[in-house]
């Protein structure tokens, strides 16, 4: 592990984390430089994709190139890179450049620290803005006008902007400024225009991180608030950092117009700016000339124009403060009938026959926590031993060195305070935690952490599946893993033979665990405490007792861990259970050896080929996750309607895409036309060229053999 590579979107956020050790990999010949995590978003890209530039300086004419790790797995990706090679070059970028789409051993990399990122680390490395300042934009003239307006009034629809960004043009037009629309021009000619402007207006985007590359210390720049959030802020700091210029915000956000009933703002959302203030600040700064204020928006003029957006969205807006009144009203109106319930139900149980409460052999519906909430660890995480491969975040180059940015309430805290379901509990231990969130004894939903979340020390996590349980109204224990021991835990054996024990898992009428890989193992393993418990695994491992699954390579840290004890074999553990689904990829040989160690008669192995490692996530991104969670919660899934539904996945490029790459290795031009023809037929008709193309290749290097099948 090179902690270098861990990519940062602030001082606190990494982007990615350690990876497990694949069982096979690509190779690359040669020297090259890792770039780091490769966005297809303009603005990540120029700032994050990068972040770690700088070096060229250094290993120009010592490697044969960068390459990146895709942001999401999509040959797309490939294409991303061609486009913004003009760019990439324009910015000193002189050196071929290439995304590894699946795991690649390189013989010789290079892996430099992340100079600049998000927020905090907007500021960047003083090795960062100096390579900038030296090669960015460095043989192109500065070209354009002096007072440029960066608009977004010509984007595309669903991004956002200003309301009635129109007259604000009107406004600046008539004091000299040019409306410049960046996605119209090249990165040669944006650069141009960048340089050569001593006066610019924009609101919060991304070609600000552009300006800040290539600017200088003559320019004024005033930065229009859109989103009621704190890019304006950042984008100041970030320009005084790399210009030393006059940098300054305008906020004079008035409302923030939201798509739908959402309720925070992004980047589809619309500000609306108070035109007085706006007027007040720019002409305090020298940037207006005009000595009356610019005039308020009046309601027909707002309105002309969220009809006009509501028309390019297909989406109705709204208010920011509207949303939140609204949700907040429906929480009031929920609390009060749990309330009236709860009262009628105290009521009748004073009423009841003292007999008959005695007799009553089921838990109330009102569960309570029956362990002393204890937290501790998640809050104060134990430093990590010296020997430890975790990453440091990029140096932070503002005056607040060392400044942390507050830590947020997770969202399951937040609910306990403030959502219509505020019973539960907490109980941490030292490898373990456990979150209970109480909506009642319909259903429970069990989770357990995968091994990726074993590396996320947040303040703000939150339980696997804590968001599908959360929206169903399920109540839900989910198990935190702050090891990645494969839950191999005895005190956690005590505290769930407790749980079982005490009657909590019997208060719910049903009860459905579930998880990922080690999650998944432990779903399958724990599923024995728990009668009828409905269990939905992914890619789980049966065991990683050496005894067991000798040929099991992966996973050196659970392979490490006691599997002496209970729970030792999952796939002894299910036969007690009521149905278990195993999702997996049978193309992935481990995992296929694996799912086929589960032999009991209630085991419904549901295969999704091609989907790898990142099986949840093809199926999440296919609104396809928590339909099988539903279905599988309502005892109404099976192996056929798993089957009818994945079989729409045949139209996902990634699909198609891994399907090509298995047929270009078995050497079968004849079936990558097929696939091309198929491609056609559901209108991916550039796809389709693209798999054309790859096909005449094969012939032409291969000997195009049609043995086998796909």
């Amino acid at each position: 592990m090179v902690t270098n590579s861990i990519s940062w979107t602030d001082s606190t956020s990494p982007v990615n984390s350690k990876p497990d050790l694949p069982s096979s990999a690509d190779t690359l010949a040669g020297t090259w430089m890792f770039g780091g995590t490769l966005y297809g978003h303009f603005g990540h890209f120029i700032l994050e994709s990068l972040s770690r530039i700088w070096a060229l300086e250094d290993l120009r004419g010592k490697i044969d190139g960068v390459i990146f790790t895709p942001k999401r797995n999509d040959p797309q990706f490939h294409q991303v890179l061609k486009q913004l090679r003009p760019l990439m070059e324009a910015l000193g970028f002189d050196v071929e450049a290439r995304v590894a789409l699946t795991p690649t051993r390189v013989d010789t990399l290079y892996v430099p620290r992340q100079g600049i990122g998000m927020h905090d680390l907007m500021e960047g490395s003083q090795k960062f803005r100096d390579f900038m300042k030296k090669r960015a934009g460095a043989d192109i003239p500065a070209d354009g006008a002096s007072k440029i307006y960066i608009s977004r009034s010509k984007l595309p629809p669903h991004r956002g902007g200003l309301i009635c960004e129109n007259i604000l043009e009107e406004y600046l037009a008539a004091e000299g400024y040019e409306m410049f629309h960046p996605q119209n021009h090249s990165a040669a000619e944006q650069i141009a225009a960048y340089k050569a402007a001593t006066h610019i207006i924009a609101v919060d985007c991304s070609p600000l991180h552009l300006l800040a590359y290539v600017g200088n210390a003559s320019q004024k720049v005033g930065i229009l608030t859109r989103r009621s959030m704190a890019f304006s802020a950042d984008f100041v700091r970030h320009l005084k950092a790399f210009n030393n210029g006059v940098a300054f915000e305008v906020d004079a956000l008035d409302r923030d117009w939201i798509p739908g009933r959402g309720l925070r703002p992004s980047r589809s959302s619309f500000g609306e700016m108070n035109f007085e203030k706006a007027w007040e600040v720019l002409h305090a700064n020298g940037m207006v000339s005009v000595k009356t204020p610019w005039p308020a928006l009046t309601d027909a003029q707002r309105q002309e124009d969220l009809d006009r957006i509501a028309l390019l969205h297909d989406n109705s807006f709204h208010p920011l403060d509207e949303n939140i009144a609204i949700r907040d009203a429906k929480l009031a109106e929920r609390e009060a009938k749990q309330r009236a319930h709860a009262a009628k139900s105290a009521v009748a149980k004073k009423s009841a026959p003292k007999e008959r409460l005695h007799s009553q052999k089921q838990p109330s519906s009102v569960i309570t926590p029956i362990m002393p909430i204890n937290i501790a660890t998640p809050w104060e995480p134990q430093p990590l031993p010296v020997s430890s491969t975790a990453a440091s975040p990029p140096e932070k180059m503002a005056a607040s060195d060392n400044e942390m940015q507050p830590n947020h309430a997770p969202k399951w805290l937040v609910d306990f305070r403030r959502s219509a379901w505020r019973r539960g509990f907490y109980h941490s231990e030292e490898n373990f935690a456990a979150l209970f969130a109480n909506r009642g004894g319909e259903h429970l939903f069990v989770s357990f952490d995968d091994l990726v979340a074993t590396r996320h020390d947040q303040i703000d996590r939150e339980a696997w599946g804590y968001g599908l349980a959360s929206k169903a109204d399920w109540s839900h224990l989910g198990v935190f893993s702050f090891s990645p021991n494969w839950y191999r835990d005895a005190t956690l054996f005590d505290y769930l033979h407790r749980l079982r024990d005490s009657g909590f898992f019997a208060q719910f009428k049903s009860v459905t665990m579930s998880g990922i890989s080690m999650g998944g193992y432990a779903a399958c393993a724990f599923s024995s405490l728990v009668e009828d418990a409905q269990v939905l695994a992914f890619s789980p491992q049966s065991t990683l007792d050496n005894t067991l699954v000798p040929w099991e390579q992966r996973f050196p840290s659970g392979r490490a861990a006691s599997w002496d004890g209970p729970y030792a074999d999952a796939a002894e553990e299910v036969a007690t259970a009521g149905k278990v689904y195993l999702v997996y990829d049978p193309l992935e040989a481990s995992d296929l050896r694996h799912a086929q160690r589960f032999t009991s008669s209630n085991v419904v192995h549901l295969r999704a080929r091609y989907t790898g490692s990142n099986g949840v996530l093809r199926l999440v991104q296919a609104d396809m996750f928590s339909r099988l969670m539903r279905a599988t919660a309502q005892k109404q899934m099976d192996e056929t309607r798993f089957a009818a539904e994945y079989r729409t996945m045949r139209t996902r490029t990634w699909f198609l895409q891994e399907m090509c790459h298995r047929l270009e290795a078995r050497n079968r031009p004849d079936l990558l036309e097929r696939v091309a023809q198929f491609a056609v037929s559901n209108d991916m008709r550039g796809y389709a060229e693209r798999i054309k193309q790859r096909a005449e290749i094969l012939r032409q290097t291969g000997a195009g053999s049609k043995a086998g099948g796909v």
